[in-house]
């Protein structure tokens, strides 16, 4: 098998022995996230994110070191357990969360691009770019509380075509949920603006 990109950073089989949730069980942890913020269909986490760990390296190299490849490599492996678990066809489009565009000139990709394009390669269904956008370009909200963060993330997104999600069943990307908060408003901007439901998945949650 070929290296992929950036294999000489992390290989595909360290990431494969990488701890990794059950997904048969409901993930009581992740939904708990989003209690009194937003209603969610699903919630699905592929690895168990901790500080200082392999899973933060990989996001770290996803993210900062120009190597989306790991992303897709890991989706499709994640989109691959969910259709054994019986969640291949919940779902009609994957919306990944959007950066927003200075931070994607300056980064070059959307790694949350990447991981929907892995998994709508598994699930066979189409993945758009094209429907949030993030109007402002926001600073951290690591000392924020989580109402915070949540009420600074409802304000900061946005629908750019609404006609792509009427009545659909979405999955909502990110590449790591901490609070939720992000994530959790987006879902909230697509219900309201007409979605059927909205589940959520993240190559990576803190358990």
């Amino acid at each position: 098998m070929p290296l992929a990109k950036g294999e000489n950073l992390v290989s595909t089989h360290c990431m494969r022995q990488l701890p990794k949730y059950d997904l048969s069980e409901l993930n009581e942890s992740l939904h708990k996230r989003f209690y009194g913020l937003v209603t969610i269909k699903h919630a699905f986490a592929y690895y168990k994110f901790s500080k200082n760990s392999k899973v933060q390296k990989l996001l770290h190299f996803l993210k900062y070191k120009n190597c989306p490849e790991l992303g897709e490599i890991a989706a499709k492996w994640f989109a691959l357990d969910l259709s054994a678990e019986g969640f291949g066809e919940d779902f009609d489009i994957i919306i990944p969360v959007p950066l927003h565009r200075m931070k994607q000139r300056k980064r070059g990709y959307n790694q949350c691009d990447d991981i929907a394009k892995g998994l709508s390669t598994v699930f066979q269904i189409p993945w758009s770019d094209q429907v949030l956008e993030k109007k402002q370009n926001t600073q951290t909200q690591t000392k924020k509380s989580r109402l915070e963060r949540y009420e600074n993330a409802s304000s900061v997104y946005g629908i750019r075509h609404m006609e792509l999600i009427k009545g659909k069943r979405i999955l909502l990307i990110d590449d790591v949920i901490t609070t939720g908060a992000t994530i959790g408003a987006c879902a909230h901007l697509l219900l309201k603006s007409g979605c059927l439901e909205v589940s959520i998945a993240a190559l990576a949650s803190p358990e």
